[in-house]
């Protein structure tokens, strides 16, 4: 056989060439799609994690106001939901300082309505450590208003 006289190749069909694609986006968000957020929050499998990384499990999804200060008072970290969406909009996550003027200002009031569903959940890490989520329209002290 002289030159250009040789096989010609097969064509790949449409279907494999989806199905290629198909492989290639796969791999790419198997790859990039972290395990946890970026920073402290929600992850996807319903565990909170902190700015140092640790990981909490929902414990109690409602807790009374006594056991939310005692808790506070005992250490607890405090994160507040204002709108209440799990975070979707962001936490804010209170300081050791604030956390204390929570303390001190007493129990929080944990308002349940028609339209607005406050809530303290209790969530505990492995160490031990807790973190309380207050939801919605809980009103603590003059932080949480």
């Amino acid at each position: 056989m002289g030159m250009g006289m040789g096989r010609r190749q097969r064509r790949q069909s449409f279907a494999d060439m989806v199905r290629a694609v198909e492989r290639e986006l796969a791999d790419e968000a198997a790859s990039s799609e972290p395990a946890a957020p970026a920073g402290p929050g929600l992850r996807r499998d319903g565990t909170m994690t902190d700015a140092q990384g640790r990981v909490y499990a929902l414990a109690r999804p409602s807790v009374s106001a006594g056991r939310a200060h005692a808790a506070a008072a005992s250490g607890a970290l405090v994160v507040w939901d204002p709108c209440g969406c799990g975070g979707g909009c962001g936490f804010r996550w209170l300081d050791r300082e604030e956390t204390a003027a929570l303390v001190r200002s007493g129990p929080p009031r944990i308002r349940r309505g028609r339209r607005r569903l406050s809530n303290v959940s209790e969530w505990h890490a492995a160490d031990g450590s807790v973190l309380l989520v207050a939801e919605d329209d809980v009103v603590w002290g003059d932080l949480l208003a």
